[in-house]
């Protein structure tokens, strides 16, 4: 069996919301399945609190079921469930599909997403891939901002990071320089607060320790990696005694702390 999907979860330090991500874990793209040792070719999906690094939802399925159709049950257990806002979610390429953006936004949250290079279609004209407008002569524009879901970029020329040979004055009367706004409506797959491949952006989306280390537990310290019991019902079962002692273990480190720290 194989720890193949994460919804990765991180409430802020204002507890207003949590970041999701939704991620495939320490898998190889040769080895994503896995057989136990009766034959079962499964998969757990899981959510997990980032903070924490601790695990909050889970699904198994079989193998064959696609990464991308998890992500919109996982974010809705969590939000549902649990009733908490969420505010990022973040995922690999293999959650590049429309739905996943729209799922996210129906909770209020952003989606960070990959962009899925295979088959892709060109851009619309006067956009690169990644959403950011061009100017007339062609080179991106710089991002400068978001207010909601408006997303603002100024001429490339007036911030000094192309050198254009025909000024500012060729697209803008301004001294500011010429400025385009997007609405991340216009696109949600394409276009994102924080602008797709900013910092912002990227510091998000690499955000991945904490699902190594949660995968590093559930596989290597327990034993949901090691399954000896058939059918979908039996490996749910072994897969949440493994989290409840995950769980468990962390709640009595926890509680040892604030034991020491009082005395």
């Amino acid at each position: 069996m194989v720890l193949d999907i994460l919804v990765h979860i991180r409430k802020s330090s204002q507890n207003h919301g949590v970041k999701v991500r939704v991620m495939p874990i320490g898998v190889p793209s040769s080895t994503r399945s896995v057989i136990n040792s009766h034959g079962s070719d499964t998969k757990i999906h899981l959510a997990v609190d980032t903070a924490s690094e601790l695990p909050v939802s889970l699904e198994v399925t079989p193998a064959h079921v696609y990464d991308g159709e998890m992500a919109m049950p996982l974010i809705k257990d969590v939000v549902e469930n649990y009733g908490w806002k969420v505010k990022f979610v973040m995922m690999d390429a293999g959650y590049d599909q429309v739905k996943n953006y729209e799922v996210a936004r129906s909770y209020g949250a952003q989606a960070i997403i990959a962009l899925n290079r295979r088959g892709e279609k060109e851009p619309p004209a006067g956009i690169a891939s990644n959403g950011t407008p061009c100017c007339s002569m062609g080179y991106d524009m710089v991002y400068w901002g978001a207010d909601g879901d408006r997303l603002k970029f100024r001429c490339p020329h007036v911030l000094g990071k192309v050198n254009c040979p025909l000024g500012a004055a060729a697209c803008s009367d301004s001294n500011y320089g010429m400025v385009i706004k997007k609405n991340i409506n216009e696109d949600i797959r394409r276009y994102s607060n924080p602008h797709r491949n900013t910092r912002g952006w990227t510091e998000l989306y690499d955000e991945r320790t904490s699902t190594e280390r949660c995968n590093s537990r559930l596989k290597e310290n327990l034993t949901a990696n090691d399954v000896h019991v058939r059918g979908i019902q039996k490996v749910t079962t072994h897969v949440y005694l493994n989290v409840i002692v995950l769980l468990a273990s962390a709640l009595a480190t926890r509680k040892a702390a604030s034991t020491q720290t009082v005395a």
